[in-house]
């Protein structure tokens, strides 16, 4: 059987992931709905992002993936800058266009670097390749263009230990969140990273009227740029005692936040009185020095009693033009 030229949509899954409240289970009806990234906020520079050989067979799975930043992760404009800054830039290649992480006994503990088709960052073959040239997942459906076979590394720890063979990563602006997410305990409590990721999706998974539809995971990825996503990140409660009003700001997802260096979410609180007039103003900023550990708290004291607080809150991301509101609601 000949094996094709397989290079492409990549799903090795974020370690660093934005995960429900560890402590307490959801109450009904407050469980997250994913959905793909909402595509105004989608990266411009993905629009360019390259055809595959994969999407000849896998055309959803494949459009999913150029809406991801792993289909950037070595055209990124941001990350060809930082290289010229950096003494020894080889030692960012091996996670941004890393060869097959599953080719090997054991994930490497320092991805090695491929040499050919860095456009494609992390492919196919990054996170699907095994070591006899088979592709891998959750299923092992067998196909004619190539053998299959299920590997543990799709779903549940065995997925989080391929994320973080990235993901746990310190180099230059980038923080190994999947050390908090590992550290956490929340694994044990059955999430994952794919769990808050990667949506869940129904689609078929390869081309032609004959293939059935199937539940399966969006290879989009849900990160910080779409609102929606972000907003699922905090807790917001407003407590009143004796001294006055005060906005409690809850880390629920599954490592700091924010979780890569040059971020920064401004929150925005205004108390207002029952007649809905300005009371006082305040403001937090958290970045990656003054970041919000899992199940970190920070609070705003208004100092004085209020009826409601009205907040907003903004994503910088250096690769966006303009901050993103991500929040914007009102407590009382």
């Amino acid at each position: 059987m000949r094996l094709p030229d397989l290079h492409g949509i990549a799903i090795i899954v974020l370690a660093s992931s934005l995960l429900a409240n560890p402590w307490t289970a959801p109450r009904k009806g407050q469980e997250w709905k994913l959905e793909p990234p909402s595509p105004e906020f989608a990266l411009p520079t993905t629009t360019d992002a390259p055809v595959v050989e994969c999407a000849e067979c896998h055309a959803e799975v494949s459009r999913e993936w150029q809406e991801s930043a792993h289909a950037l992760a070595w055209r990124d404009e941001h990350y060809q800058e930082s290289l010229k800054k950096r003494r020894q830039p080889e030692l960012c290649h091996g996670c941004h266009i890393p060869e097959p992480l599953l080719a090997l006994e054991k994930l490497p503990r320092k991805p090695r670097p491929r040499a050919d088709r860095l456009e494609h960052g992390v492919s196919c073959e990054s996170c699907h390749q095994g070591p006899q040239g088979e592709m891998l997942g959750p299923w092992g459906v067998q196909v004619d263009a190539h053998p299959s076979a299920v590997s543990p590394r799709m779903s549940g720890a065995g997925a989080d230990a391929l994320c973080a063979a990235c993901h746990a990563t310190n180099i230059g602006p980038v923080i190994g969140v999947a050390k908090d997410f590992l550290a956490s305990g929340q694994a044990e409590r059955g999430k994952s990273c794919v769990g808050c990721h990667m949506a869940p999706i129904e689609r078929r998974w390869a081309e032609g009227e004959e293939v059935p539809l199937r539940k399966g995971r969006s290879h989009a990825l849900q990160t910080p740029r779409d609102p929606a996503f972000l907003r699922r990140a905090f807790a917001l409660g407003l407590e009143t005692d004796a001294s006055g009003s005060s906005l409690v700001i809850t880390n629920e997802a599954g490592h700091r936040v924010p979780g890569l260096i040059g971020r920064e979410i401004l929150f925005s609180a205004t108390l207002l009185d029952g007649s809905g007039d300005v009371l006082v103003e305040r403001e937090l900023q958290i970045d990656s020095r003054s970041y919000l550990p899992v199940g970190g708290q920070r609070r705003i004291d208004f100092q004085r009693k209020g009826s409601s607080v009205r907040i907003t809150g903004s994503h910088v991301d250096p690769r966006s033009p303009e901050p993103m509101t991500f929040l914007d609601q009102e407590l009382d």
